[in-house]
Order: C-alpha cells, then sequence, then structure tokens
C-alpha cells in the first residue's frame, strides 16, 4: 500500500489553507485491510494518533465505466475506528483511494493504492464456488451511485454436519449458505460478507440461511440467520449478535427496526402446547418484538390470531402438503381438527395445524398510525394486526377463512386488472396511504402449478380501513411473463428520494431443472411503468436463489 500527499484543490475564495508535508513526513498510520473479519473489501486508514476531523473518501472507480464511491465521514466514526473507514473496494485490485480531512485547521488530501484481496466463497454443493453475475441492462442519469445489496441463498457446504431437532419437529434442518454482496450500478462487486466467519452447519449457533438484511436508521446492517439476529455496520464491526429468546426457534425471512427502536422478528416456538395436549415446535408462525437490549417486549401468535386449518392455497403449490386425512372436513373447532389429525407428521412441512408449516410468514411492517403490525403470510395472505391481537384486515381471496374472520377480508374497488396477491412476498407501507406487495403468482386462483404461461407482479394497493375496501393503483410485470416470473423469494419498496418503486424479482428460473436462476432488479418510477434502472443477476451455481435486494445509503453508514 504506497501514498502521497497533496494540496486539496479548493474553490475560489474558500477560508482554509492547504499544507504541503514534505517528502519524508509520515502520512496517516498504518492500512488496515478488512479490520474485522467479516468485510473483505474495506479497510482502515489508522489516524496515527492525530486529532483528524470532517474526513471524505473516494474510492476511484475502475476503469471507463466504473462507479466512484464518494462519502463524508463522520467525527463519530473516526473516533470510533481510530481512523478513515474506506468502503468500496474492487476484489483483486489495486484500488486508487482519495481521503481528505482536517488537521490542525488545515484541510489535507491524500492518495492511497490499497490492494483488496479476490473474492473468497465456500465450496458449496456441486464444488463450485462463484457470486452472480450482474449485468447492467439500463441505468438511467441521476442512478450512477446505486449501491445495490443482494441476498441470495445457496445449498449447504459439503461436509457439514446436518443438526436436526428433536421429536417435537422444527426449522433446525433448514440450513442454507448466504450469499451477501454489495454492486455498484455497473455490477461490479464493492463488498460482501464472508459467510464462513459466521456459519457453521455443526453449531446450533451457527447454521441457518442469512436473510431479511434490512440497514437501519443509523445506517448498520441487521439481519437474522437460523438461531440467532445480529447488527454489524458496514465494516464488519459487530453490534450485537444474540440468540434468539429461549421460548422462541427458528429465525427466518424477516427482522424489521420500529421507529421506537425496537425489531420485529419471524421466529417459531421452541416448544408449544396445542389444545389437543401434543407439545410441537411451531413453524413459521409467530412474530416477536425485543428491544435494543434484547428482552421480549411483545409477540403475536398467529395460530390464536388467524385460522391455522385454512389449507386452500397449500394444496395448490404442488407440494406433499400434509392436509387432514381424506373424508375429514375442517371444522371451525381447531380442537375438533387436531384430534382428527391422528398421526400426520410434524416438521418444517407445508400443511395445516400448529407445528407444520401452515402461515409460512416471510415479511413484517410496522404501522405507527396505529401501533399495529402488517404481516404477508405466504400460505394464506396480506394481514393486518393490531397490539390487542385483534385482526383489523385480510388482503386475500376471500376462499377458506372461519366464520370469525369473513367480515375482515376487505372488499376490492373494481379497478382494470385488479387480483388479489398469491403467495406473495413482502407488504410495506409506501408513506403515500398505500401498501406495496411482490405478488409471486404461484398458485394463482388456486391453479395448478405450472412450468410454464405464470406471471409475477409488483402491485400496490390503496386500502380504506374505515370501509373495509382495497383498491388497486398499480401494478408492474405482468406484461412480462415468465422472463419475470419469481415463484418464490423477491421484494418491493418504495423509495422516496427517487420516487421510484425498488423491485427485485429474484427467482426467476427456479423452477427449471438446474434451478440456474437469471433474476431482475428494477427501478421503476412510481405509478408508470417507466424502467429506470434494470440489471440482470446470473447465477452461477446451481440452486442459488436470490431472495431480496435493497438500496444501500452510505451517507447513513459513515
Amino acid at each position: 500500500m504506497n501514498a502521497k500527499t497533496e494540496t486539496l484543490d479548493l474553490p475560489e475564495g474558500a477560508c482554509l489553507t492547504a499544507k504541503v508535508p514534505d517528502r519524508d513526513e509520515a502520512l496517516l498510520g498504518d492500512v488496515v485491510v478488512n479490520p474485522y473479519r467479516l468485510a473483505p473489501l474495506t479497510a482502515i486508514i489508522r489516524d496515527g494518533g492525530r486529532a483528524i476531523s470532517a474526513a471524505h473518501v473516494r474510492v476511484r472507480g475502475r476503469g471507463e465505466r466504473g462507479v466512484d464511491i464518494s462519502y463524508d465521514v463522520s467525527d463519530r466514526s473516526l473516533w470510533t475506528y481510530g481512523g478513515i473507514p474506506v468502503f468500496g473496494l474492487y476484489p483483486d485490485h489495486v484500488n486508487q483511494v482519495e481521503v481528505s480531512y482536517k488537521l490542525d485547521g488545515e484541510r489535507i488530501r491524500e492518495q492511497y493504492q490499497i490492494y483488496a484481496p479476490a473474492v473468497r466463497l465456500p465450496v458449496v454443493a456441486k464444488q463450485t464456488a462463484a457470486l452472480p453475475e450482474v449485468v447492467p441492462v439500463k441505468v438511467a442519469p441521476g442512478f450512477e451511485q446505486r449501491l445495490y445489496l443482494f441476498n441470495h441463498l445457496l445449498g449447504d457446504i459439503p461436509g457439514g454436519r446436518a443438526l436436526k431437532w428433536n421429536a417435537l419437529g422444527g426449522a433446525a434442518e433448514w440450513d442454507q449458505v448466504g450469499n451477501n454482496w454489495i454492486a455498484d450500478s455497473n455490477g461490479d462487486v464493492r463488498w460482501y460478507l464472508d459467510i464462513e466467519q459466521i456459519h457453521d452447519s455443526n453449531r446450533r449457533d451457527g447454521l441457518g440461511g442469512t436473510m431479511g438484511f434490512q440497514q437501519t436508521r443509523d445506517g448498520k446492517l441487521i439481519w437474522g440467520q437460523g438461531q440467532t439476529y445480529s447488527k454489524y455496520d458496514l465494516l464488519g464491526r459487530q453490534v450485537w449478535q444474540r440468540n434468539l429468546p429461549d421460548k422462541f426457534a427458528d429465525f427466518s425471512h424477516e427482522i424489521r427496526e420500529t421507529p421506537h427502536g425496537t425489531y420485529l422478528l419471524r421466529v417459531g416456538t421452541s416448544d408449544y402446547r396445542r389444545p389437543d395436549g401434543k407439545r410441537v415446535r411451531s413453524v413459521r408462525d409467530h412474530i416477536i418484538e425485543v428491544n435494543e437490549a434484547g428482552d421480549v417486549l411483545e409477540f403475536w401468535d398467529l395460530n390464536q390470531i388467524l385460522d391455522p386449518y385454512r389449507g386452500d392455497l397449500l394444496e395448490t403449490l404442488g407440494k406433499a402438503a400434509v392436509q387432514l386425512p381424506a373424508g375429514v372436513a375442517r371444522q371451525d373447532s381447531n380442537l375438533a381438527n387436531e384430534l382428527a389429525e391422528g398421526d400426520l407428521p410434524f416438521g418444517d412441512i407445508p400443511g395445516v395445524g400448529t407445528g407444520r408449516n401452515w402461515a409460512h410468514v416471510n415479511a413484517i411492517d410496522y404501522d405507527a398510525d396505529d401501533d399495529s403490525i402488517i404481516i404477508s403470510a405466504r400460505h394464506q395472505g396480506v394481514v393486518k394486526i393490531g397490539r390487542d391481537k385483534q385482526v383489523k384486515w385480510i388482503l386475500a381471496s376471500p376462499q377458506g377463512w372461519p366464520q370469525r374472520l369473513r367480515d375482515k377480508v376487505l372488499k376490492p374497488i373494481a379497478s382494470e386488472g385488479f387480483d388479489w396477491s398469491w403467495t406473495q412476498h413482502t407488504a410495506w407501507l409506501t408513506g403515500k396511504g398505500t401498501l406495496t406487495v411482490f405478488d409471486n403468482g404461484w398458485g394463482r386462483d388456486f391453479a395448478a402449478t405450472k412450468l410454464s404461461g405464470n406471471y409475477s407482479r409488483a402491485v400496490e394497493y390503496r386500502i380504506d380501513e374505515a370501509k373495509g375496501t382495497v383498491e388497486q393503483v398499480w401494478e408492474y410485470g405482468k406484461e412480462r411473463g415468465d422472463e419475470w416470473y419469481s415463484p418464490v423469494t423477491s421484494v418491493v419498496a418504495y423509495r422516496p428520494e427517487t420516487d421510484t418503486q425498488f423491485i427485485y424479482s429474484a427467482s426467476v428460473g427456479f423452477l427449471t431443472k438446474d434451478k440456474l436462476t437469471t433474476t431482475t432488479l428494477n427501478e421503476v418510477r412510481r405509478g408508470t411503468q417507466e424502467v429506470l434502472v434494470e440489471l440482470k443477476v446470473l447465477s452461477r451455481q446451481p440452486g442459488s436463489v436470490g431472495y431480496r435486494a435493497l438500496v444501500i445509503e452510505l451517507d447513513k453508514a459513515f
């Protein structure tokens, strides 16, 4: 790593003076690449004991199309890291890094050459290891500085012992390796998570796929993984990593920060007693709220709030969905249904009844207007629930709901092309009085699984809670058909800074034999069909499936 010091070009009339150190004068301290062993494409330029302030970093783009990454560094970050944090290094490349800072009232600029090593990934199924390739198709002016975090999942690392739960069942056997990286608008890798530092199939607190990445208000990253949930900064510095509270187990899909500084997590329970007396691990059917210290403030048991025996959609998904025995009709009494189950197996399998994957919650949002949560339950629909555990509304086909919930199903206002969402992922408020949903479309209209002739949509609904109605105000993706169809996963989220709908159709090709997916990231101007950004993400490993993606805001991070 080399560096040189030179004067800073200041605008005419600037009050700051520039300092030109002597050639033999030491610059700042050592340059430490991958300082926390988790984010190999980051570094810290140590301050060498100097009291620097007001720092700025620019990592120069590589080649003609390369994207510069520039950001200001707060004094708080300088104190925290003991120097200047460097984010966005290219792998296997000598990066040209410019930094500026104030020292003794003077502004100084320095140039560093920092080499970052090639991407190192674990060997997974079929002995291949490669990040997907991100190919830009369109990047409109004004979006060149976008940074996107991709959250993909792979198969197990060979040799990892499959840790199973006991006879209570549960989701511990669902263990995948996460591929998590940030790409710029040119598709180049500028950050990735060294997954082997945190994943281990042989440990209870090391198994599970990393999922639910969100950037918090203070610029950190939160995610969950099996029996743990974590908060780290972009340099890989751990804020906290915790085991789930003992009453609960099996995180996946969603962790969400609320405006109160608490966190909502989708979990199951470690020991659940059903009305028929059987004890099971419940599966993907509880929401917990924890504070910054990890204390459980509240939880929502969807087995009590919804109906774990509504299996209408489960029967259409082309899986071995466990239902009540042939000839046994579902009753309004859950106890009667449970007694009729007999010895049907429990575990993380699609099926009705507590102890099976009857709900499959994959997203949570918080509505501060009335202190409620909104959940996306893939096998049921989108539901809003108050802190009193009462259902406020249901956004789903009316078919199959029990008598006590039928009047909660929203009534559509006639609009062109209205449809419910089917096996949806994400159901998030826009801040514009509407709700966005990624309508995957698997099992649409309760139809059997098809290998072609499908479509997914990003869709925006307006809900009138007082009247119990729903209106579809926008959709995107239907006309793209199979080449944009994602039967599982995916996300749509409104971005207020650009007035765009950010969409990741994350599992295109998932139903093909080799499962080599070609997924699509879009930013579409809200309320229109105008595509401002399109990136294709080409899997280079069989079984690599996108879960979500999100926009990363550097101005929050440092």
